[in-house]
């Protein structure tokens, strides 16, 4: 069944206020929640904060373009203080349902009073909260000039099998050590761990704005990058939260290049839990500060 965005409205609708209510078959879900990605937008015409804090769970985490961590109270007062935007849409939106959470990706397009265009690309999380769904994580990146609006895509590199083995923790411990563990292989182009933790669905959006399938992001995660490029790539600033089997990690990699210059990322990696295993399904990057000496 295809609902069409008033449909889903209604639904929606008749859902808040009411009793607690089972996760939404798919297609409606989907439904909901291109609804609601498309409310979240009017909201930056017609300014509306008091729509943006009730699409908002309680535990929401805004990762902005400039790579600052807003939490739900700082975010919603910024919205309020915001002057409205004379045009925004969105392009290319992608919705993955993972049963009680929904991971949304797309381009959000807007126009300054100047009549400038801006591409910003983002990573949506949301959890189903008895009658609604609710916006956990939001991460956004500008597209760069140069960067691709389709995702990149190509053959994955060959690559031996991983032959390691995860530490045997619990679901808390693991998680932060498949944290350590991705950002080790970075800095070792160990492609052969990120054959054996990436899901075949994965997703990844770099520092420029550009999205890669997991193919393309193998290839990528082969090249000997931090062994060429840089003096060190450290892990800080470390934030687990889980929802049902999903897992939410936030991070800051304040790195050095081999000329001296420094710079800092945050990113937000999405982990599943399937079949008792933990696999990435996302992975998002903004730069906090580009490198300068």
């Amino acid at each position: 069944m295809a609902l069409s965005t008033l449909s889903a409205l209604l639904v929606l609708s008749s859902l808040a206020g009411g009793s607690a209510q089972p996760v939404p078959a798919h297609d409606v879900a989907e439904a909901q929640l291109r609804a609601l990605n498309h409310r979240f937008t009017s909201a930056t015409v017609d300014v509306d904060g008091d729509l943006m804090e009730s699409l908002t769970h309680e535990d929401f985490l805004l990762t902005d373009s400039d790579g600052s961590w807003r939490g739900r109270a700082e975010f919603v007062a910024h919205m309020r203080r915001q002057p409205p935007l004379p045009a925004a849409a969105n392009e290319g939106m992608q919705v993955r349902l993972f049963g009680p959470v929904a991971v949304v990706h797309g381009l959000f397009a807007a126009a300054d009073v100047a009549g400038r265009l801006s591409r910003v690309r983002y990573t949506d999380v949301h959890v189903w909260s008895d009658t609604s769904w609710r916006l956990v994580s939001v991460q956004n990146t500008p597209l760069a000039d140069d960067a691709a609006l389709r995702p990149r895509s190509g053959p994955p590199p060959g690559y031996a099998a991983w032959t390691g083995q995860d530490p045997p923790e619990d679901d808390a411990g693991l998680l932060q050590a498949l944290n350590e563990s991705y950002v080790k292989a970075f800095r070792d182009a160990d492609v052969a761990w990120y054959g054996a933790h990436l899901a075949p669905d994965y997703v990844m959006v770099s520092g420029d704005g550009a999205e890669w399938d997991r193919a393309a992001a193998l290839a990528r995660f082969a090249q000997p990058i931090f062994a060429t490029a840089m003096r060190s790539f450290p892990v800080d600033k470390v934030t687990v939260r889980r929802f049902h089997d999903v897992a939410l990690i936030h991070a800051e990699n304040a790195y050095q290049l081999k000329d001296g210059r420094k710079g800092v990322s945050r990113y937000t990696d999405i982990w599943q839990k399937r079949d008792g295993r933990w696999l990435c399904i996302a992975a998002h990057i903004s730069v906090h500060r580009a490198p300068a000496l």
